[in-house]
């Protein structure tokens, strides 16, 4: 049969779309294709505490689902770190994504952008992580950081003390730390202490986590910390008055109690020299104990409580968080997410860290860990509250409780001065 004029036009008009789009397809023409388009991109990540080679996994595995991102991991000193960042952001040489502390969302909010609700709901966001990333990384329902470990503070305390003083048990509850303190402790013919029990009722000075250890038992005691519409502090009260008592007890030679003194050595030097029997720190501290004396035999129990049906615990870790700057914003926040929330990623970071988990599944299964099952644990009950410089709050309450264990100020003064200067913090931002 012989084509008509129209008919071999239309036959070749569909022969030539035909052999296009294959060439299109097997790539004989260049830049149709999406893998060829897509431009290239550096992804610059900063952290701390953590090595390059935990990140070239994650960052490997990123790459090859995204073949035109390369992702560059930078690791800082968490001394200058927050200082540091904020310049680089300032001046516009900053990281695409960062570690993002869990005290900083009222500080540095502006500096971060939130991913979106098509991206990760809000529901998808608490199905994954524990309340407390909620309270720490969620504001007006906007996500603006994912946690990639969640650490809290535990009793860590000297195996060899306890059994030489015949205490089969670590305390659980603040009443059986008091006993376990009467026990533990050794003072000499004067009432002075020679070895302490717990490193507790100093300022950081001596106490490495003072300000978290004092945060601990306001919230344990229920005390607000700040107002309901969060402009001011809300320590001055009744509760805050017992937290603070209760805190600097240890620390006054009138008391029964008394196990400690700002002239001691920092409270991981002290466990790690057994001139202490405990004390109060994160997982994060426990490379350090082990660096400073490998064979101490010590354990990890949960932080004391007054109710333990109500178990109150305090955090401090790190998120990720996507820059203002960046012009990555889809890149960087498909990083998080990946890096944050695939269970191979999430539990490859658990094994090269050591860190306590953060996916409520990977807590689930690390419940019996012999290591972190207690910081996985009670990640699941760690409480916080709005802190708007958490190093000028620290400066804060160092002042209070000098003033509070040397009777400089009562309790209540000295309480009403820091409420003062935590409302101003707060009235800066």
């Amino acid at each position: 049969m012989q084509l008509t004029r129209p008919q071999l036009i239309i036959v070749g008009v569909a022969g030539f779309i035909i052999v296009f789009f294959t060439l299109v397809f097997l790539g004989f023409i260049p830049g149709l294709r999406d893998d060829i388009a897509l431009p290239r991109v550096e992804l610059n990540v900063w952290g701390v505490g953590d090595e390059l080679k935990v990140w070239q996994e994650v960052g490997s595995k990123f790459e090859a689902l995204h073949p035109n991102v390369q992702v560059k991991y930078t690791k800082l000193d968490v001394t200058n770190y927050e200082k540091q960042l904020v310049n680089a952001l300032a001046a516009g040489t900053g990281p695409d994504v960062f570690m993002f502390h869990n005290t900083w969302l009222l500080k540095h909010s502006d500096k971060v952008i939130p991913v979106t609700e098509e991206k990760l709901p809000l529901a998808t966001f608490r199905n994954f992580f524990p309340t407390i990333a909620e309270q720490d990384f969620v504001r007006n329902s906007k996500i603006y950081a994912l946690p990639i470990s969640i650490d809290t503070l535990a009793l860590i305390y000297n195996r060899d003390i306890f059994d030489n003083k015949k205490i089969a048990v670590a305390p659980t509850t603040w009443d059986e730390l008091k006993n376990t303190v009467v026990k533990v402790r050794e003072l000499d013919s004067r009432g002075a202490i020679t070895k302490s029990a717990l490193a507790i009722g100093g300022t950081s000075k001596s106490v490495n986590n003072a300000a978290d250890i004092l945060s601990l038992l306001f919230l344990q005691f229920k005390t607000d910390m700040v107002s309901p519409d969060k402009t001011r502090a809300a320590i001055a009260n009744n509760q805050g008055i017992q937290a603070v008592n209760f805190y600097t007890q240890f620390a006054k030679p009138s008391s029964f109690y008394y196990t400690w003194t700002d002239s001691f050595k920092p409270s991981i030097n002290s466990l790690t020299s057994k001139q202490t029997a405990m004390i109060l720190g994160y997982a994060s501290e426990i490379p350090d104990i082990k660096a400073k004396n490998p064979a101490l035999n010590f354990g990890v129990a949960p932080a004391p409580q007054f109710d333990k049906n109500n178990a109150v615990n305090f955090p401090s870790y790190w998120g990720l968080a996507v820059s203002s700057k960046t012009t990555h914003t889809t890149d960087a926040w498909d990083f998080i997410i990946l890096a944050t929330t695939d269970a191979e990623t999430a539990r490859n970071y658990v094994t090269l860290t050591s860190k306590p988990p953060a996916l409520r599944f990977l807590i689930n299964e690390y419940l019996n860990s012999p290591t972190l099952g207690t910081f996985a644990a009670q990640a699941l009950t760690a409480k916080s509250w709005p802190q708007a410089d958490n190093s000028e709050i620290k400066k804060v309450f160092d002042t209070m409780i000098e003033s509070v264990v040397s009777g400089k100020l009562t309790t209540e003064n000295a309480l009403l001065e820091a409420e003062v200067k935590v409302s101003a913090l707060m009235v800066s931002i």
